[in-house]
């Protein structure tokens, strides 16, 4: 341990023995703003299939206040079930649970944009292309953009064509060679019906087959938006020792963090070369659905806050988090099956935080310290600095001093918590929980005074805790 450490560990008067405080050193440079965060940056992607389903409805309040919550944001329509969904103009929402066959028509998107717009957020409309059937994806686009406008962010075109021999949804030996010419000639229909339209792709699963780096290169000018798809663990994992076994202690490490980022650094050069921009359009902490005790504890929003600030300092235009609407998954949302009644998860905590503190430009930050702690900054319009502090150990409380500058000199913080780190239920952000009818009002009463003297704040935070330190002039 340094002697800067030692010091701050005596000044504060502890010692670093197990279960007791470990010091930190954050500095943060407010006088060298970056990368501005989309407004649109955070997300939600949904199995296409829930369109059938009584959710997306223009009177359906709870979950439109839920996704208001949040501010701008943008709801992806996606995931496997978008292969398994067929447009009929003129059809009623079916589902046939026999072969998972879906059929979505023009009320359905009635219904879907109407929710949609009171939620005033974007879509990212995912269309079958597994299916090969041009003209019906381009009278699909053709039709929501007619009723969508504005509200669309873009029409994305398949889901995972790297996994669709997994599916059965082609032969063996289907390789993005073989994709190429068949996306290209559904772009070249969808376009002749839709000019100007903005199209994103290719929604590839994560693997070391470089599809995604390939796809983009191929299909430039042809696509806006270059997206892929990531999940921190792996659920087919069985082997407790590899890195990729949903549990908790994987979740958290850097190591996991380092890798995922790498991928998305990847993507993003390559979509940038392309001349596109890049969105992570489906992630999670577990793939398959995510893993009970992992993807539905209070571990899962302390990942996804350094998550979300990390791929926001990296240059992506957003995020979103992928959402089956399961209780015991990694969904940040759950329904009761066939009802309008729903649970906000852990995860859906973390979104909070970042709505609140993910706002303007990102500040370069230093930690120095021995424990498990991340942490990131911005600057918002106002001239507030947004501290966000995660403690990643389950068992040491930290003691940080935050240096920002000496013109800041009034702090506040607000806290991301939960009984403990496997806890399902009981997490609050600045002290409040999310109300039966989606509300979540925060007052002025949660906020906690916090010293700061020429720049500079001591905070403690707990074992397996975040919060955002908010200074001011």
């Amino acid at each position: 341990m340094s002697a800067l450490f030692r010091s701050l560990a005596l000044l504060c008067g502890f010692t670093l023995a197990a279960g007791q405080s470990i010091p930190a050193q954050i500095d943060v440079d407010a006088t060298k703003p970056g990368l501005a965060i989309p407004a649109d940056f955070l997300g939600i992607s949904y199995e296409k299939n829930a369109l059938v389903e009584p959710h997306f409805q223009p009177s359906n309040s709870v979950l439109i206040q839920l996704h208001r919550n949040l501010g701008a944001g943008t709801l992806r329509l996606g995931g496997n079930k978008v292969e398994l969904t067929r447009w009929q103009a003129d059809a009623p929402a079916t589902l046939d649970k026999a072969t998972g066959l879906a059929v979505i028509g023009r009320t359905t998107l009635d219904n879907f944009y109407g929710f949609l717009k009171a939620t005033e957020w974007k879509c990212l409309h995912g269309i079958n292309l597994s299916g090969n059937q041009p003209d019906s994806s381009a009278d699909e686009a053709a039709y929501a953009l007619k009723v969508g406008g504005t509200s669309i962010l873009a029409i994305e075109l398949g889901n995972e064509p790297n996994l669709y021999t997994n599916h059965d949804l082609r032969k063996k030996g289907y390789d993005c060679p073989t994709y190429l010419p068949e996306i290209a000639a559904a772009i070249k229909v969808i376009r002749a019906r839709n000019p100007g339209i903005i199209l994103a792709g290719p929604a590839t699963a994560r693997r070391a087959d470089h599809w995604f780096e390939d796809a983009v290169a191929g299909l430039k000018g042809q696509l806006q938006i270059g997206t892929s798809h990531l999940y921190a663990l792996s659920g087919g994992s069985t082997n407790p020792k590899s890195a990729n076994f949903p549990c908790i202690e994987n979740l958290l490490l850097p190591a996991t963090m380092a890798k995922d980022i790498t991928m998305v650094d990847e993507h993003l050069a390559a979509a940038k070369a392309a001349g596109m921009r890049y969105r992570l359009a489906e992630f999670n902490s577990v793939s398959n659905g995510g893993r009970t005790g992992v993807s539905d504890t209070f571990v899962s929003a302390l990942w996804a806050t350094d998550f979300l600030f990390s791929v926001a300092a990296h240059g992506a235009d957003g995020v979103n988090f992928h959402c089956n609407l399961k209780p015991g998954s990694y969904s940040p949302i759950s329904a009761v099956k066939g009802e309008t009644r729903y649970t906000v998860h852990p995860l859906y905590y973390a979104m909070l935080l970042f709505h609140d503190a993910g706002q303007g430009r990102l500040l370069p930050t230093k930690v120095q310290s021995t424990a498990n702690l991340v942490a990131h900054a911005t600057l918002d319009d106002s001239g507030k600095v947004h501290v966000v502090l995660v403690n990643k150990d389950l068992t040491q409380e930290v003691v940080a001093t935050v240096q920002v500058g000496a013109r800041f000199r009034a702090g506040s913080v607000q806290r991301l918590t939960a009984p403990q780190a496997s806890s399902k239920d009981g997490v609050t952000y600045a002290n409040t929980a999310v109300a039966a009818d989606g509300r979540w009002q925060r007052t002025l009463a949660t906020e906690k005074a916090v010293a700061v003297h020429d720049g500079r704040a001591t905070v403690s935070l707990p074992a397996a805790s975040a919060m955002v330190l908010t200074i001011t002039e």
